[in-house]
């Protein structure tokens, strides 16, 4: 077992280096992914590339462009915590060929890495919004709690972002009652941003008291497992 400490959460990081290479949690946590697959390889992407990180993707190996594909996710988060978030995300690129190209010289990789196209798979997130609501209320059940929701698009300072609460029985604002539409979820994705990266994750939260003092891997791969149907759907697994 690779516990997943409670500072992760009181420093906002991941100190991934805390850990002997074989007992990391990025890598025993990819391996069950593997396993939950049937041995399909799947590789790690970290946020920051450098230093402590704060957030963990896992997508198939065979993925050209790794920001394309719906992928699941593990992220320190202190802004909405502080919390520890397991689950899935689709990331969205950019629509506008000079933005992603300046995007792209910025962070030195390559164009088609920061130019949305039917290879991403935010197009089927899209798509799904209408028929998925169903499917992501019985996952809240079966994980026996809320799941959170959240949109965002644009860079720090100029965000625009949308966060839901999901229970059982429906969507709803954070800190509201009443609830919400999911068509007014898509209304909102689906405005035209092409110089704008978004994304989508939709998470399970470990409090600070849940990690502490520390949570068992186990706890996120339960997670990730019920989580794999709405993946598979958004990765095309799935008709």
């Amino acid at each position: 077992m690779s516990p997943l400490k409670r500072e992760w959460l009181t420093h906002g990081c991941m100190r991934l280096s805390d850990y002997e290479e074989h007992e990391r949690p990025s890598l025993k946590i990819r391996a069950h992914i593997t396993e939950m697959h049937q041995g399909i390889p799947f590789s790690v992407r970290q946020w920051p590339r450098l230093g402590f990180r704060d957030t963990l993707w896992w997508y198939e190996k065979s993925v050209e462009v790794p920001c394309s594909a719906a992928s699941y996710v593990l992220k320190v988060d202190r802004r909405r915590g502080p919390n520890l978030y397991a689950g899935i995300s689709v990331e969205k690129a950019f629509e506008d060929d000079e933005k992603a190209r300046e995007s792209a010289a910025k962070a030195r990789v390559r164009f088609e890495w920061q130019r949305l196209d039917e290879r991403w798979d935010w197009y089927r997130f899209v798509s799904s919004l209408p028929q998925i609501e169903t499917l992501v209320r019985s996952v809240a059940g079966e994980l026996g709690g809320e799941l959170y929701l959240w949109v965002e698009f644009g860079e720090e300072g100029e965000v625009a972002s949308q966060y839901y609460v999901v229970t059982g029985n429906a969507l709803y604002w954070r800190g509201g009652f009443k609830p919400v539409r999911w068509s007014e979820v898509a209304q909102f994705v689906e405005q035209p941003r092409p110089r704008s990266w978004g994304g989508v994750y939709l998470v399970r939260a470990f409090t600070l008291d849940e990690c502490s003092p520390y949570l068992s891997e186990w706890k996120v791969v339960d997670v990730l497992k019920a989580m794999r149907p709405i993946r598979d759907t958004w990765r095309g697994l799935i008709p």
